[in-house]
């Protein structure tokens, strides 16, 4: 059977330098660098690969693992049990642009059925968004 894959990407221009916003990141995503809530560290601790990160996304129990971590640049991590899909991979990527930092935040799925595939596209897609909110509004306070 044929995989059918999508894609996504979101751009946000942030007026915060690029270390801000990756600490917001991080934070968003695992907690605090004092205070991690994964429910498995990485290495190294506490935000590197092998971090695990499980939470709940409109009824879905999503477990997520870090893969790369580049600090203050990118983060890609992948689910690896609770998406309704074959494979759900995304990557954060921190850039200066200007006086503020630009950043990216991609996704990709594959799965045998191409419907489930844009339908968990279209909620990762506005999970992300709205984390891209957060991560601006957390990283452009003073």
């Amino acid at each position: 059977m044929e995989k059918h894959g999508e894609h996504y990407r979101i751009d946000r221009e942030i007026e915060a330098s690029p270390e801000s916003v990756f600490a917001a990141l991080l934070g968003l995503i695992g907690g605090p660098e004092d205070a991690p809530t994964y429910a498995r560290l990485g290495n190294p601790p506490p935000h590197g690969p092998g971090a695990l990160v499980v939470f709940e996304l409109q009824g879905y129990e999503l477990h997520e693992v870090c893969v790369e971590l580049e600090v203050p640049r990118k983060r890609r991590y992948r689910m690896v049990s609770g998406a309704p899909v074959d494979h759900y991979e995304a990557l954060t990527e921190v850039a200066p642009r200007g006086d503020g930092t630009l950043l990216t935040w991609q996704g990709w799925t594959e799965d045998a059925d191409a419907e489930v595939a844009k339908a968990w596209n279209t909620l990762a897609r506005e999970s992300i968004g709205r984390a891209v909110e957060i991560v601006s509004t957390l990283a452009e306070q003073p």
